[in-house]
């Protein structure tokens, strides 16, 4: 083999070697942040459920998760993780709160309730018109059984 072409095909093995990298590192930090864009459950109360009743002041349809602000009889206001826009999509749901309703939702709530946010939700309910969305029952978790 001749000197040029050694040299070419070391190049081409360099440079196929760096564009490896590349795509390693690319790969590597986008799958980085998908997992840190989403969180463990272990913050919330999975052993007490919790109806919230209020007004929903936003619904943001964006993943990972579908976020209500919710504005309770007390004032305050509670930020309700429902699922992921995909997963109502394929329920045959198409965006159907809107800011203005008033609702009852059940789900777990944060275990420091100064930071109110309510996730796995488990129920809404919109009684002006009876419409009601279940969504699959959670298992119950290990810590909240005797045995």
């Amino acid at each position: 083999m001749s000197n040029e072409r050694h040299q070419r095909l070391g190049n081409a093995m360099t440079i196929t070697n760096k564009v490896i990298r590349l795509v390693a590192a690319a790969a590597a930090v986008l799958s980085f942040g998908h997992a840190q864009a989403h969180h463990s459950y272990a913050a919330f109360d999975r052993c007490k459920p919790v109806a919230l009743e209020g007004e929903i002041n936003s619904v943001e349809w964006a993943n990972p998760h579908i976020v209500i602000n919710l504005r309770t009889a007390d004032v305050a206001s509670y930020r309700v993780e429902w699922f992921s826009v995909v997963q109502l999509q394929r329920a045959g749901l198409a965006e159907p709160l809107t800011a203005g309703d008033r609702v009852i939702i059940v789900g777990s709530a944060m275990r420091d309730p100064a930071l109110k946010v309510l996730s796995l939700v488990t129920e809404i309910r919109r009684p002006s018109d009876g419409w009601t969305w279940n969504g699959r029952p959670r298992p119950v978790s290990l810590e909240c059984t005797d045995g």
